[in-house]
């Protein structure tokens, strides 16, 4: 085979970035395989995009089977069973009252189309945001992604009347030096109140969207508190509560949703990776008395909800389901956190955290971390970064993947930083 890279860098847009470039040819569940046959543990699930593995033989065959019935036709021009039966199965599993989707295709189009409900059934346009939270690249979505301004680098005006507050994160709160999440909570609750008093009156607000642990930010979860209070003030004000959950959705909390997890329920839920199980699918989930007031013919999409990235979604959750993985999410974190656990007093390592199976190491500047991802891909498991600065390692495995397989990946991590061989705990 010719080189993949150089052909790659001869025709494929230089504006993504890349975290390698690992010429992979197959995955085999935790597993990548490159074009040499060099085998390299996943735990990145693809950006959280694929919780029970690559190629999980269930949801290969439903993508075959519905592949060779009907691949796609418009859910505006016909109906089709993938395109209801996961809607039906979705809102048995979301929180209570969520019970009616529209399927896109993505997490920023699942942003786009929340923000777009929102304000059409409030007739208000501000949108609350939270520093750290990342929602997707589109205008829209960049224009309430906050987590890095580099995102907005040279495109000018964005969405218009979105508004940030701070997020919970202890080790970056300006009340240092020591203070707890509850107290750091407190302060950014204050400041959102500074917000609504002189920045946009409350009568204005549509919606606050928040991604009830941040993703890309930095893996950070706020306490439940925040988000408790974050849905007395948007019922207070009239405005709805929104939930990033495109990688905290299916199981990855040790809940299905984030919502469930933190026991706080929001009016709209924007969901997407793991949701299509590998294939393209989002979607945006609310009650039914929402929904209606969307006017028909406002939004929409041509390949939102394809039948076989539905089917593909459908096996996928059938898998979390009956294999209990969302319980299992719970064990796959202790087990990370307690194999990490070396890391906690080493003087590169601010902390180390979780929740559920979202496991974070983050270093005391970018350099670490990185040089962590290199030692790791050269040991044959990839990881990838989080954070304001790319200061975190975070760790997506599968749901499903096998203890032994995990293990040994947070065993390169420890070494990487450590230096030195370390023994797996008991």
């Amino acid at each position: 085979m010719a080189d993949l890279e150089a052909r790659a860098k001869r025709v494929l847009s230089p504006v993504l970035g890349h975290y390698t470039w690992l010429p992979v040819a197959r995955g085999e569940g935790s597993w990548l395989v490159t074009d040499t046959g060099r085998r390299v543990l996943d735990l990145t699930s693809g950006i959280a995009v694929t919780p029970i593995g690559h190629a999980h033989p269930k949801v290969v065959a439903a993508i075959r089977e519905q592949a060779e019935k009907l691949s796609h036709i418009c859910a505006g021009v016909a109906l089709y069973e993938p395109n209801v039966a996961l809607a039906e199965a979705l809102v048995k599993v979301a929180p209570s009252g969520l019970d009616t989707v529209f399927f896109g295709n993505s997490g920023a189009e699942a942003i786009e189309g929340s923000i777009k409900l929102a304000r059409q059934v409030t007739r208000r346009s501000a949108v609350i945001v939270f520093r750290g939270g990342f929602h997707g690249r589109s205008t829209g979505a960049m224009a309430v992604t906050t987590s890095k301004a580099g995102y907005r680098r040279g495109y000018g005006s964005l969405l218009p009347d979105v508004y940030m507050a701070p997020f919970p994160y202890p080790l970056a709160c300006p009340i240092q030096p020591e203070h707890d999440a509850e107290a750091c909570a407190q302060h950014g609750l204050a400041e959102l109140d500074v917000l609504l008093e002189h920045q946009v009156p409350a009568e204005h607000v549509a919606a606050i969207l928040i991604e009830p642990v941040l993703g890309e930010g930095g893996y950070i979860a706020p306490p439940a508190s925040f988000l408790f209070a974050l849905r007395e003030l948007a019922t207070r004000i009239g405005a709805l509560l929104i939930f990033d959950e495109v990688q905290t959705g299916f199981g990855r909390t040790g809940a299905w949703f984030a919502a469930q997890k933190f026991g706080v329920t929001p009016d709209i839920m924007a969901l997407a990776k793991a949701l299509g199980g590998g294939l393209p699918l989002g979607a945006v989930v609310s009650p039914r008395e929402l929904q209606e007031k969307w006017l028909t013919g406002t939004h929409g999409s041509t390949f939102g909800g394809n039948p076989v990235s539905c089917a593909s979604g459908l096996a996928t959750l059938e898998v979390i389901r009956d294999e209990d993985l969302v319980t299992r999410a719970e064990r796959l974190g202790e087990l990370m956190l307690r194999d990490l656990a070396p890391l906690r007093s080493h003087p590169r390592v601010r902390e180390v955290r979780r929740t559920g199976a979202m496991v974070a190491v983050e270093f005391t500047d970018p350099k670490a971390s990185k040089a962590v991802l290199k030692t790791a891909l050269d040991a044959d498991v990839l990881l990838i970064t989080c954070g304001f600065h790319d200061q975190v390692v975070r760790f997506i495995p599968p749901l499903n993947i096998s203890e032994s397989d995990l293990r040994l990946g947070t065993r390169v991590v420890v070494e990487a930083v450590l230096g030195k061989p370390v023994a797996t705990p008991a």
